[in-house]
C-alpha cells in the first residue's frame, strides 16, 4: 500500500470522530516559473498532526484536555529519515503523542481503533516493535 492511499484511510477513519480532531499536513517543497523556492513546513514534520478533544490517563484517570499528537505514515517497507525522527522526538519531548505508524493486515477492520489505541497510551501489541525510534 502506498503511504498516500494509508494516510487517506486514517484520515477518513477519524474523519467524523468527536474526540480525535485530526489533519494533514503538507511537507515538502516547491520551485516556481520565476525560480523562487518555497517550503511547505519544515523539514521532518509529520504527515498527520492534531489534537485528543478529552484525553485520560490510563493509569490515574485525570482527564487533559486537548493533548497534541503527530503520527508519521510510513509504507511497509518505509523508513523515517532522521529529521522525522528527530520532529517526532521533540513532540514526545515537549509533552505531545509522537507515533509511527505501518500499514498492518487488520486494517480494513481495526484501523480507527488500533490508531485509537495508540494515541490514547494503550499500546497495540502488533504493532509495538515496529513503531519504536
Amino acid at each position: 500500500m502506498k503511504e498516500a492511499d494509508f494516510q487517506r484511510q486514517i484520515l477518513w477513519a477519524f474523519a467524523h470522530d468527536r474526540e480525535v480532531k485530526m489533519f494533514r499536513r503538507n511537507v515538502g517543497a516547491y520551485k516556481t516559473e520565476d525560480g523562487r523556492f518555497i517550503r511547505f513546513a519544515e523539514k521532518g514534520q509529520a504527515d498527520l498532526y492534531g489534537w485528543i478533544v478529552e484525553h485520560r490517563c490510563p493509569f490515574c484517570n485525570k482527564v487533559q484536555w486537548g493533548t497534541h499528537f503527530e503520527i508519521e505514515v510510513k509504507s511497509e517497507k518505509g523508513k523515517p529519515t532522521p529529521a522525522q525522527r528527530e520532529w517526532l522526538m521533540m513532540v514526545a519531548r515537549n509533552n505531545g503523542i509522537a507515533i509511527l505508524v505501518y500499514p498492518h493486515p487488520s486494517d480494513p477492520v481495526g484501523l480507527r481503533d488500533r490508531i485509537y489505541k495508540m494515541l490514547t497510551g494503550q499500546k497495540c501489541p502488533q504493532c509495538c516493535e515496529r513503531e519504536r525510534l
